[in-house]
């Protein structure tokens, strides 16, 4: 029997001798190596990050939920379907029987027609973009001033909508620099879209109470034309509410209020994250760094001459 060394690794037979176990002592030869130039990458990026996170604008973020209400439409659906064809074709022409949801909510707040009409009801330019306005001359700073446009883009970034659909209920919020303007343009969104659908649901009435007058008038059935009145007076009273509710189509069970803390950024989280992926980084350096300076004492050096070999070449050519 041949004796081994006992440290030596033993191949089966036939295959080519295996290589040097890689030795987790290497690794950490290498990082003491270059310790001070890790140190000088993480030490940088860490002051680094502390500059830009103090550099960047503190976020506040404004909150409210509402909930929808619904406007009794299943009545009225069923009292128009009493009437036929003609209580069905106004049923589906103004919507009557569809109950008022999240996602419509989300859709009239998104809607390019309120935002607009807030901007310019409140004249919001000056406070959205502020750093382009000059507040002693009541004039823009910029050649170009910002249009209806970019005002809406602005505020959809900083308005956020999430649907509850579980609870059923709305959550908005309102990001900006200021916290008690992200409260007032939180609250001019929330009562913007009550406005809106208040306004829709009185023209819808107005068109369904026009059409069941002239059927009124043209129906010689008591039955009919006692049924026909009940309705008209429901259409009234649903004007009426309309008219008085605070917000029409929803509930506020948490108003807007003016945050205390900012919202973002999240400086710490900023400053950490740089430090770790600084470290990995120069870690990773360091390693090239050993990598480049062994080509010239091993067999990559011959490669790497081979490759600059046919750079020459490629450039000639």
């Amino acid at each position: 029997m041949t004796n081994q060394e006992p440290n030596q690794q033993q191949c089966p037979e036939n295959y080519p001798p295996c290589e040097d176990e890689i030795n987790l002592l290497d690794y950490v030869i290498v990082l003491l190596k270059h310790k001070w130039m890790i140190f000088f990458l993480v030490f940088i990026a860490g002051v680094a990050a502390v500059i830009y996170s103090l550099m960047l604008t503190n976020i506040y973020r404004s909150e409210c939920t509402i909930t929808p209400i619904e406007q009794e439409k299943a009545s009225l659906s069923s009292r128009l379907s009493a009437l036929g064809g003609f209580g069905a074709m106004v049923a589906s022409q103004v919507g009557i029987g569809g109950a008022g949801s999240l996602e419509k909510f989300e859709i009239v707040l998104k809607s390019r027609e309120l935002t607009n009409d807030l901007v310019e009801k409140h004249k919001l330019m000056p406070i959205i973009y502020k750093d382009s306005w000059d507040e002693k001359t009541k004039t823009w700073k910029t050649e170009e001033p910002p249009t209806i446009q970019d005002a809406y883009k602005s505020m959809q970034g900083m308005l956020e909508i999430k649907p509850d659909k579980k609870n059923g209920v709305l959550k908005l919020g309102f990001l900006f620099s200021d916290p008690a303007v992200a409260q007032k343009l939180l609250n001019y969104y929330v009562a913007g879209m009550s406005e809106f659908l208040r306004q829709q649901s009185l023209e819808n009435v107005a068109i369904q109470s026009k059409a069941l007058q002239e059927q009124l008038i043209t129906t010689t059935d008591p039955l009919l034309r006692t049924k026909l009145a009940e309705i008209i007076a429901q259409y009234v009273e649903k004007e009426t509410l309309a008219k008085v509710q605070k917000y029409y189509g929803f509930n506020v069970i948490d108003p807007p209020f003016v945050p205390e803390k900012r919202f973002k950024p999240k400086r710490a989280q900023i400053c950490i994250l740089s430090v770790i992926v600084a470290f990995f980084m120069a870690v990773f350096l360091a390693f090239i760094m050993e990598y480049a300076g062994n080509l010239k004492k091993n067999e990559d050096a011959e490669r790497l001459e081979k490759l600059k070999k046919y750079m020459k070449l490629w450039n000639k050519k």
